[in-house]
């Protein structure tokens, strides 16, 4: 379910209800409001209000932004997913979770992707806790490590921007990706510093088992991102299984010394597995988004700045 406020300028009111209506949204509230910059300026503004299913919301999102008359510079358009929502609408109408608005994913994968002290900590903190677990083969520490791991909506955001014509968003996810990795290897590094080897764990999958499980994976994670109630966390963590424990053991492993059962060409196929399992995830996350229609090719008309 969302509720959605446009803030308009004065007579584009109307306007703005005709799109909603032709979308099958059934009412919208109209009003007129004042607004305030800080420059002492004054502007006259309508305001409308819709409470509608999360696919009705999509549909209208997407026309208001393919509309003529639209103009990033004087709409704002603000989503709400409330908990519940009582109306002449069906119900079962109304609590439909698929397909989530183009606008929803696009600014939830940039708020994931900024690098910042706390990315930076979290990241660093889950692969010492990661290296630790894989050194001495403690299962419950690695699972511990994966879960707060933000590695999954990095790779998302690359295939969403890319296919959106949104860049920066594709250049920022790859960007915190990048960091992230050095991260975990410097993380897997910094623990073996402090330990004796050798590196014990070692249950690594074949090359295309690797590339059947992370297609699985990718295909999830799409499914997930686009419905109101998929399991976000769950499969986050096992996308994260498949893309963190490589580095992290190559960089306790650069420290301590490959183990001696380990040959030179299971080195080169872990190598290799890391970066077809980014390819894949992002491939198969975007099938996804482009197969359901969860993107919408009229966010190129939503600018970022800076």
């Amino acid at each position: 379910m969302r509720l959605i406020k446009v803030s308009a300028p004065e007579g584009t009111g109307a306007d703005i209800a005709k799109v909603a209506f032709s979308v099958g949204i059934q009412e919208v509230s109209v009003q007129k409001g004042e607004s305030l910059r800080e420059s002492g300026e004054s502007k006259t503004k309508d305001l409308v209000d819709i409470q509608t299913s999360t696919p009705k919301g999509k549909h209208f999102i997407d026309a208001l932004l393919a509309a003529d008359f639209y103009n990033q510079q004087d709409f704002s358009i603000a989503v709400r997913q409330p908990r519940s929502i009582l109306s002449g609408e069906s119900l079962r109408e109304l609590t439909k979770p698929l397909v989530d608005p183009a606008t929803d994913i696009f600014e939830e994968l940039w708020q994931n992707s900024h690098i910042t002290f706390g990315f930076v900590g979290r990241i660093f903190i889950a692969a010492c806790l990661l290296a630790y677990g894989l050194i001495h083969q403690k299962t419950l520490t690695i699972i511990a490590a994966l879960l707060f791991l933000p590695l999954l909506p990095l790779l998302l955001a690359v295939g969403f921007g890319s296919w959106t014509k949104q860049p920066k968003l594709a250049v920022q996810g790859l960007l915190a990706f990048l960091t992230a990795t050095v991260l975990l290897i410097l993380g897997g590094a910094a623990v073996a510093a402090f330990s004796s080897p050798p590196v014990k764990y070692d249950e690594f999958n074949s090359l295309l088992v690797t590339f059947l499980i992370t297609a699985a994976v990718g295909i999830a994670a799409g499914l997930a991102n686009i419905d109101d109630v998929g399991s976000r966390a769950m499969i986050g963590l096992a996308a994260t299984a498949q893309i963190a424990i490589i580095p992290v053991w190559f960089g306790a492993s650069f420290v301590l010394g490959f183990p001696v059962t380990t040959g030179e060409s299971e080195i080169t196929t872990r190598a290799v597995s890391f970066f077809v399992t980014i390819l894949t995830i992002i491939v198969a996350s975007l099938a996804v988004y482009v197969l359901s229609g969860a993107v919408s090719r009229s966010l190129g008309n939503v600018k970022t700045k800076g």
